[in-house]
């Protein structure tokens, strides 16, 4: 082999190297550029999860609602039994003294 076939193997040799550099180089940068738009819509989709949330945590405390609502509920319905039952034995009193 002469020391131009040598040169000549090391020139092919060396644009394949640069070739696979390159191609190296260009899946870098699109993974890093593809890595940078991930970040950026999961940014955006955490904002938006805090939106919902934040929306809707009205409508975790309607559970809350509910129960105080039924608490109330069943207060006012033994105010209203202890009302009646006053009533009713006013009634019997005023009943009881205009028959005498």
């Amino acid at each position: 082999m002469t020391s131009a076939d040598l040169w000549a193997a090391w020139r092919l040799w060396m644009l394949v190297a640069s070739a696979i550099v390159l191609v190296a180089a260009g899946l870098l940068i699109t993974i890093w550029l593809t890595a940078r738009s991930i970040v950026t819509h999961a940014t955006r989709a955490l904002k938006a999860a805090e939106q919902i949330r934040d929306n809707t945590r009205v409508i975790w405390e309607l559970q809350t609602t509910n129960e105080v609502a039924g608490q109330i509920r069943d207060t006012v319905c033994d105010i209203e039994a202890k009302a009646t039952k006053l009533v009713e034995a006013l009634h019997g009193q005023a009943a009881a003294g205009s028959q005498r």
